[in-house]
């Protein structure tokens, strides 16, 4: 084989072909052997032009009390939603991926609690009903006052490979700490809508 810098060069078409190491399979799994594979120009085009779109937005205009004991509750983020051809949210805050790919899930809350206790409230997803996603979130803090509120964000970014996967996402307020809830912040009238308790968005990669 002739050392590279011997070819010409020219300018490429959307037909052509370029040598490269296949190292991940279609779902993020290491291939045996990274063996070296052809790459269609447009196959290259069509993957680097993906975005990330935005598929679902859902809010709770409403406190979300977990209780302060050591189960938690899965959270309620608003109204069911099955417009999306992606993903779907139900009234009870199940989120079900119709279709596989790759998402992004933002996640915001507004913790408060009862001035000066240590406020503790635990955030983690559940997969299937079964299985925990990702590393629990904790966040802990003493609220200057009763109406102080925390914003509390969770990115997360998720590979889904079997159409209709759901996911709940849970609030837990242990009892190691203070009495906590996520709650509401009313704005004035004149301003604007009131800030939710608990909202989340879902964009896809496509």
């Amino acid at each position: 084989m002739a050392i590279i810098s011997s070819y010409p060069s020219i300018t490429p078409l959307l037909g052509d072909k370029v040598l490269g190491s296949n190292t991940v399979d279609s779902y993020g799994q290491p291939v045996l052997g990274n063996p070296t594979v052809q790459y269609d120009l447009s196959a290259i085009k069509t993957l680097v032009d993906q975005k990330y779109s935005q598929k679902l937005t859902s809010s709770n205009i409403g406190n979300i009390t977990p209780g302060n004991d050591n189960t938690g509750i899965p959270v309620v983020f608003g109204a069911e939603d099955l417009t999306d051809p992606y993903v779907h949210i139900d009234a009870a805050g199940k989120v079900t991926f119709k279709g596989v790919g790759s998402y992004s899930i933002q996640q915001i809350y507004y913790g408060q609690g009862t001035n000066p206790t240590n406020v503790i409230l635990n955030f983690k997803a559940v997969q299937d009903g079964t299985t925990q996603i990702g590393p629990t979130t904790t966040s802990r803090f003493i609220p200057s006052a009763s109406t102080a509120r925390l914003r509390i964000e969770i990115n997360s970014l998720v590979d889904i490979t079997s159409a209709e996967t759901y996911y709940n996402f849970w609030v837990q307020n242990p009892t190691s700490g203070g009495t906590g809830t996520l709650a509401t912040q009313v704005t004035d009238a004149a301003w604007g809508t009131d800030v939710p308790s608990a909202q989340i968005i879902i964009t896809k990669l496509v």
